[in-house]
């Protein structure tokens, strides 16, 4: 399996995982008016849920770094360079993330 197909699986999964988030997401605000919501937001800041959110903040970063990467390649830029920008776009994921881990757990 090529890297292209690993990158296109993934890029799927992701925005797959991000819908399902989104859609969860606002059946959570919607909680605001039947009086559920600080029971729930209380749980979404336990120490216990934050390898969730940083499970999601990867989610997130592969999708808009591999997205990127997408539209520069549609675009027809930096195409000489194209094998170059699909190795790098896991380095550059891992790089972000990293930083936000550090920013989240301090």
């Amino acid at each position: 399996m090529s890297l292209n197909t690993v990158a296109f699986y993934l890029h799927r999964i992701t925005g797959v995982i991000l819908a399902i988030y989104l859609c969860m997401h606002l059946l959570f605000i919607g909680t605001v008016k039947t009086g559920e919501y600080a029971s729930l937001i209380k749980i979404t800041l336990s120490k216990e849920f934050l390898p969730f959110d940083l499970l999601l903040f990867l989610i997130g970063i592969y999708h808009g770094v591999n997205g990127v990467r997408l539209i520069i390649h549609e675009f027809g830029l930096l195409y000489r360079y194209r094998k170059a920008l699909l190795y790098a776009t896991p380095i550059i994921t891992l790089i972000i993330w990293i930083f936000v881990c550090l920013e989240v757990i301090k």
